[in-house]
């Protein structure tokens, strides 16, 4: 009897171990020009470019503009990213200022092979 109620317990502990977590990040970078005051955001994926390319496109399969930082993240949000962290890079002179926003954001994933992972 104990062996049958081990069997099915066993099995059901590989299932739910088969498929692994794993965390996917990726940056949002706003550069400002106070001269300009024009914002520029981009999204950075590293090599999962391709992969996460569709996310950025609108309903007529254009890339989506964001002019806030907000805005990106907003959006993202919603495709399940999470922000981690946030810095700033300072640079200019007296007469003409540059900031830049880098917003580290995550994702959780599941990976059914977690093997798959590791040859890529």
């Amino acid at each position: 009897m104990k062996k049958l109620f081990l069997l099915p317990l066993f099995l059901l502990t590989l299932c739910f171990t088969s498929a692994a977590q794993t965390k996917v990040y990726a940056e949002i970078v706003g550069d400002e020009y106070y001269s300009a005051g024009k914002v520029n955001v981009k999204i950075v994926f590293g090599n999962n470019a391709q992969r996460f390319a569709p996310m950025l496109l609108n309903e007529n399969g254009k890339k989506q503009h964001f002019s806030t930082m907000v805005d990106a993240m907003n959006h993202l949000a919603m495709h399940g990213w999470r922000l981690e962290n946030t810095y700033v890079i300072v640079d200019g002179d007296l007469d003409r200022v540059a900031s830049e926003y880098h917003w580290i954001i995550s994702k959780e994933e599941e990976t059914l092979d977690p093997q798959a992972d590791q040859s890529e």
